[in-house]
């Protein structure tokens, strides 16, 4: 498993337009940003990645961001999370 690191931040963001601003805004900061934009890609990405902050939409389409926000507490009870 990849080591946690505080400047990788994973966004979680089913709208396309606001995830690239999203990105764009803390790249600019010096974050390495990871996207998805569903519960499926999250657990895809977090198999070799481990951010150590993530940005969760509440509302993933048909999906809820809360079941992405305990799956991401499963992985890492440490990360930081907020919901948006």
């Amino acid at each position: 498993m990849a080591m946690s690191t505080d400047k990788q931040l994973l966004i979680v963001e089913d709208d396309e337009g606001f995830a690239r601003t999203l990105k764009r805004s803390f790249e600019r900061r010096g974050y390495d940003v990871l996207s998805a934009n569903s519960l499926e890609s999250v657990t895809a990405l977090l198999a070799s990645h481990r951010p150590g902050f993530a940005v969760v939409d509440l509302k993933l389409g048909a999906q809820s961001g809360l079941a992405c926000v305990q799956a991401l507490h499963a992985h890492d009870p440490a990360m930081v999370i907020v919901v948006l």
